[in-house]
């Protein structure tokens, strides 16, 4: 009995040196580091795997592909496989093209205030400048780096997540995130291959081809 306790005594010991909650102060500093080092490296592409969780599946749901961003809120999203999909934004119109339909939904910023500070919220957990406007967090030490954990202020953005989690590498890097939504969904989105490099703009323009079904859900 007494080694089973000392066995679980140390297992408590050892969660906590993996998951050390930081104070306010410390947290704030994080979140410095992490604007300067974005400051420093605007852009970046990666590889990803993502595992989506949901009641009506029967198993995880696993894609991959590829992402491009760059500050403020200009990126490309890719995900390869049996259905693959475009999602790029300009800064000023947004697109998600399905090839396999030959469908595209088409969205224009600075029409829609909700659809506006849904953009920049998701993006705020990439550059971190407007993090504070949108969420409420707190980090914690995990193993050699860090965990942001954010809850969203608006109950605009609380209809879409619940819960975001950032894991940050000991030199600032997202290595995955982890969304919640309010039906319980978990979406884990882990990162690697990341490059600090420029990403040409183009990369951030997109024009669906002729034979495409374009619809606009927000209206035009």
């Amino acid at each position: 009995m007494r080694c089973s306790t000392g066995v679980i005594a140390l297992l408590i010991i050892a969660a906590a040196a993996r998951a050390a909650e930081l104070s306010p102060s410390e947290t704030g500093e994080l979140i410095e580091k992490m604007k300067e080092h974005r400051a420093k490296f605007p852009s970046l592409t990666a590889d990803f795997t993502e595992e989506k969780a949901s009641r009506l599946l029967q198993k995880p749901l696993i894609t991959s592909g590829t992402i491009a961003f760059t500050t403020p809120n200009l990126f490309r999203r890719e995900v390869k496989g049996a259905n693959p999909s475009t999602t790029v934004c300009d800064g000023h119109e947004l697109w998600i093209y399905y090839p396999n339909f030959k469908e595209a939904e088409h969205y224009v910023l600075g029409q829609h205030s909700f659809f506006d500070d849904s953009i920049a919220a998701l993006t705020a957990g990439l550059n971190f400048n407007s993090i504070g406007q949108y969420y409420r967090f707190t980090a914690s030490r995990e193993d050699s780096g860090y965990r942001l954990q954010l809850l969203p202020k608006s109950g605009g953005l609380k209809r879409m997540m619940q819960q975001f989690n950032i894991w940050i590498t000991s030199d600032f890097l997202i290595s995955r995130t982890e969304t919640i939504t309010p039906k319980g969904d978990h979406v884990l989105t882990t990162y690697r291959n990341q490059k600090a490099e420029d990403v040409p703009k183009s990369t951030f323009t997109f024009r669906p081809p002729a034979d495409t079904k374009i619809s606009t859900p927000l209206g035009k």
